[in-house]
């Protein structure tokens, strides 16, 4: 995989690139509306719980602290929607590359991963002006981020692999990670912090795999601490052998996927 995907990286640039600009091509705002939709809904988002129902994060804090952590957690959410609501139509919504064109499918979901996580850089950058106008100069330990993305990106590609070959195969498929995102959105810990949960409640979030990337990701861009390494390591080791799982099933199912399209 990873010989492929050097030897075709120019043209996962430029696809990665097109679909990127892609989104907004047409608009009037541009690219500027992947700083616009985020803030947007953090907004909403912030004044339904932080302003209306006075949420506090680990009962504590204001309305600024309640916001910064929930945008944290969307960030980490996002990319993961991102993937899991366009790994569905990967395939079947580019049928040239099935039946037509020589192409390495299995870059499809490389390429939603790239975008997603472009999308999130942008995120963190408008997470860490905010927090610069609100507190000034972030922590030093808010560097580390890029090793959380990094241990999280074996499961965006999972997720994308598994997704994209189960769609052709099963076409209910989109209809059911559609309830699994907006389940997801309230069962990861973004509007609330794990603490606040019931001891009950709390270990069923931790079987969330996004419940571990959320939680140190806060800890290292708002708090910055040194995040839990040997906890990362474990989850990049099991994430990856999703990853590879899930890229060994493509791999079997592509056979059958020209005459699925």
């Amino acid at each position: 995989m990873l010989t492929s995907l050097w030897r075709h990286r120019s043209l996962v640039y430029e696809l990665a690139k097109r679909d990127f600009s892609g989104k907004y091509q047409g608009s009037f705002g541009g690219i500027v509306w992947s700083l616009v939709q985020p803030l947007f809904l953090l907004t909403v988002y912030t004044i339904a719980f932080g302003v209306i129902l006075k949420s506090r994060w680990g009962f504590s804090g204001g309305t600024a602290e309640y916001a910064l952590m929930l945008f944290a957690g969307l960030i980490v959410f996002n990319a993961f929607s991102e993937c899991l609501t366009k790994a569905t139509t990967l395939i079947t919504g580019n049928p040239n590359f099935v039946k037509k064109v020589v192409f390495p499918l299995e870059l499809l979901p490389v390429i939603t991963v790239a975008t997603a996580l472009v999308h999130a850089l942008i995120g963190v950058a408008v997470w860490l002006l905010g927090y610069m106008l609100l507190f000034g100069a972030p922590r030093v330990g808010a560097i580390m981020f890029p090793l959380i993305f990094a241990c999280y990106l074996p499961i965006l590609l999972g997720v994308g692999w598994l997704l994209a070959a189960l769609g052709v195969v099963a076409k209910d498929i989109s209809q059911l990670t559609g309830m699994l995102n907006h389940t997801l959105l309230f069962l990861t810990p973004i509007f609330y912090s794990i603490e606040a949960a019931p001891p009950l409640l709390q270990n069923l979030l931790l079987l969330n795999p996004l419940t571990f990337v959320v939680e140190q990701f806060r800890l290292v861009l708002y708090y910055g601490q040194i995040p839990a390494l040997k906890g990362l390591a474990l989850y990049f080791v099991l994430a990856s052998l999703f990853a590879l799982l899930s890229l060994a099933l493509f791999r079997r199912l592509r056979p059958t996927f020209a005459d699925l399209v």
